[in-house]
């Protein structure tokens, strides 16, 4: 009864401990230093770059703040999203949405995104470099 009783403590106890976590990203992971962004330009019809007064990211639905948003006036870009958010993606891909507002705070862009990382920096999965506006 004794030697039952202790197979089956340690048993449980090995099944315990036996946790079958993973870890998505290793913490030793040596990474560069460079800092990436994923960008999309906003055109008109006219093929001339949009100026927006707004724009918004949501992952998986939840919005979220992307700092140097701002627009670049050489490339006509926006930034979608960059490595400050690499920890709110999966590393496999999440659902991103990009939405840009007009001077009349009406939505103009209202994209849908892939984006994953690779455990150092934010990589577009799928989704438009480019979006054409009326």
């Amino acid at each position: 009864m004794k030697h039952t009783l202790f197979s089956l403590v340690v048993g449980l106890l090995l099944l315990s401990c036996n946790k079958n976590e993973t870890v998505e990203c290793p913490t030793d992971l040596a990474c560069t230093e460079v800092f990436v962004s994923i960008g999309v330009t906003i055109k008109n019809k006219s093929n001339e770059f949009v100026k927006l007064s707004k724009t918004l990211t949501e992952i998986e639905g939840k919005a979220i703040e992307v700092g140097q948003n701002d627009f670049d006036p050489i490339y006509g870009t926006y930034t979608i999203l960059n490595d400050a958010a690499l920890k709110s993606v999966k590393k496999s891909g999440s659902k991103v949405t990009f939405k840009g507002f007009d001077a009349n705070n009406q939505l103009v862009v209202n994209e849908q995104y892939q984006i994953g990382h690779d455990c150092c920096h934010v990589i577009k999965i799928s989704g438009k470099d480019e979006v054409i506006v009326d």
